[in-house]
């Protein structure tokens, strides 16, 4: 028992790692610019399509396959900001609203280009790393590596360059960042850019571990809102953390408590959390 229990805490937070990054897009996008990006799970679901298109398609090598595929998604993400995003600052409704309808229209497009039937890539990384009784997939592994990394680095981007302090001065002052020469309108759509990009590679690195198919971006923004919350809106680590502490619940959840109520495991210890840290764990309480 002590093993399968190690074994489903590694793991849940290598598939916490994929709900933080997705987190990390919905902190920026929302903490910087004001700009409420529910659609954040279908930019990852084009990098995810894209990857496979790319690799199985077009016979890039995978590690190859990844940045294009990252940047079709953050692609998609500059047209849909230009088009409707950039409209929708500060105001909730008609965020939920421009994403309600992107989340149908992809979804509608790849299921009429690629249908419902999932599809996977061949094994990208196969084996197995053996920890005592706990047997862990190496390309799982990476994938894990890789987002712990991309998300250190932003945070450090943000936290130590111009860009990063220019970013936070325009989620407390639009106004005033703009009179201090800040170019808003330039930054809000790099902040687009990089968080669909984000999703996009979050989406490349799913394709390398698990089946493809249209509504896998749903799942995974609603994740990501979790892992948001949970961590705190506004903090970037606690993006991270908040996805490995929802993935850990969900897996170790599961081998006590019927798997049919999954995805209620993480939401009801959030709702625990938020009686008692209503700005989330990470979060600022101020």
């Amino acid at each position: 028992m002590l093993s399968l229990v190690a074994g489903q805490v590694l793991n849940g937070a290598i598939v916490g790692s994929m709900y933080g990054i997705i987190a990390l897009g919905i902190t920026l996008t929302f903490g910087i610019t004001g700009i409420v990006n529910f659609a954040l799970g279908e930019f990852m679901m084009i990098g995810a399509y894209a990857t496979f298109a790319l690799a199985e398609r077009g016979r890039l090598p995978y590690p190859v396959a990844v940045v294009p595929a990252a940047l079709i998604a953050a692609a998609a993400g500059y047209v849909c900001n230009k088009a409707f995003f950039r409209f929708t600052r500060g105001n909730l409704v008609n965020g939920l609203l421009v994403s309600i309808g992107l989340i149908s229209v992809f979804e509608s497009a790849v299921l009429w280009y690629w249908s419902a039937t999932p599809i996977e890539m061949h094994f990208v990384l196969p084996g197995a790393l053996r920890l005592g009784d706990v047997s862990l997939p190496k390309m799982k592994l990476v994938v894990f590596a890789v987002i712990v990394v991309v998300i250190a680095l932003t945070y450090a981007a943000l936290a130590g360059t111009w860009l990063g302090r220019a970013s936070f001065a325009y989620a407390q002052n639009a106004e005033a960042a703009t009179l201090m020469g800040v170019h808003t309108e330039r930054l809000v759509t790099a902040v687009m850019l990089y968080s669909t990009g984000l999703a996009g590679l979050g989406g490349a690195l799913y394709a390398s571990l698990y089946s493809l198919e249209p509504s896998l971006g749903g799942v995974y923004v609603l994740k990501g809102m979790e892992a948001a919350i949970l961590g705190g809106i506004g903090s970037l680590m606690g993006s991270l953390w908040g996805g490995v502490i929802l993935g850990v619940i969900e897996a170790v959840g599961s081998i006590f408590l019927p798997t049919a109520f999954r995805d209620a495991y993480g939401l009801a210890v959030l709702v625990a959390i938020l009686l008692f840290r209503p700005a989330g764990l990470f979060g600022d309480e101020s």
